[in-house]
C-alpha cells in the first residue's frame, strides 16, 4: 500500500468516526430536545390543568362572591328595614312611655279618689247605721204613738158616748196668723164646737185643727 492510500484511509476512518460521533451527538441532542419537549409538554399540561382548576376556583369564588354580595345586599336591606322599624318602635315606645306616665298619674288620682270615696263610704255607712238606729227608734215611737192613738181614739169614742151637747165656740185668730185670717169667716172668726170635755186633765176636744188654720197662740 502506498503512503497516500494510508493517509486517505486514515482520513476516511477519522471522517467516519467524526461523523459517527457527530451522529451520536446529534442523536443525543435530539433525545435531549425530545425529553425537553416532553417535559415542557408535561409542564404545559400540568399548567393547563392548574389553569382549568384555577379557572374553576375563580368561577366558584366569583359565584361565591356574587352570592356573598347578594346576601350582603339582602342583609343591608334587612338592616335598613330593621333600622326603620327600630325608629318606629322607638317612637312608639316614647308615646307608650308618655301614655304610661299619664296613666300612672291617672291611677294615682283614681287611688286618691278611691281612698276619698272609701272614707266617704265609711262615713255614709256610719251615717246609715245612725239613721237606721234613728229609723228603728222612730218606728218604735211610731208604733208606740199608733198604740197611743188607738187608745186615745178608744177613749175619745168612749168620751163621745158620754159627752153632752154644748154651745158653739168662737176662736179669734191673732194678727200674725195669716192662714187663720185667710180661712176665717167673713167676720174674721173661726166657728167650731166642743166635742169632748175632760175634767180629769182639764182639756177639751174641738172640731177645729191645723187644717182650719189653728196655731199656737190663737185665743
Amino acid at each position: 500500500m502506498s503512503k497516500i492510500f494510508k493517509i486517505v484511509l486514515i482520513l476516511l476512518i477519522v471522517a467516519s468516526m467524526t461523523s459517527a460521533v457527530l451522529a451520536v451527538f446529534a442523536y443525543i441532542g435530539k433525545e435531549r430536545e425530545y425529553m425537553k419537549r416532553l417535559l415542557l409538554e408535561d409542564k404545559l399540561a400540568a399548567t393547563l390543568k392548574d389553569k382549568r382548576r384555577l379557572e374553576k376556583e375563580i368561577d366558584v369564588n366569583k359565584k361565591a362572591k356574587e352570592e356573598a354580595e347578594r346576601r350582603v345586599k339582602e342583609i343591608e336591606t334587612k338592616a335598613e328595614k330593621l333600622s326603620l322599624q327600630m325608629g318606629k318602635e322607638k317612637d312608639k315606645t316614647k308615646v307608650l312611655l308618655l301614655n304610661l306616665a299619664s296613666r300612672k298619674e291617672e291611677v294615682i288620682k283614681l287611688k286618691d279618689n278611691l281612698d276619698k270615696e272609701e272614707k266617704e263610704k265609711l262615713a255614709i255607712s256610719k251615717k246609715l247605721e245612725e239613721l237606721q238606729i234613728d229609723y228603728d227608734t222612730a218606728r218604735r215611737n211610731i208604733t208606740k204613738l199608733k198604740s197611743e192613738k188607738i187608745r186615745l181614739e178608744k177613749d175619745l169614742s168612749q168620751l163621745k158616748e158620754s159627752s153632752v151637747k154644748l154651745d158653739k165656740i168662737v176662736v179669734k185668730p191673732t194678727q200674725t196668723t195669716a192662714v187663720s185670717e185667710t180661712l176665717a169667716s167673713p167676720k174674721g172668726l173661726l166657728r167650731g164646737r166642743v166635742l169632748v170635755v175632760n175634767r180629769d186633765y182639764s182639756f177639751i176636744v174641738v172640731d177645729l185643727g191645723k187644717n182650719d188654720g189653728i196655731k199656737k197662740g190663737i185665743v
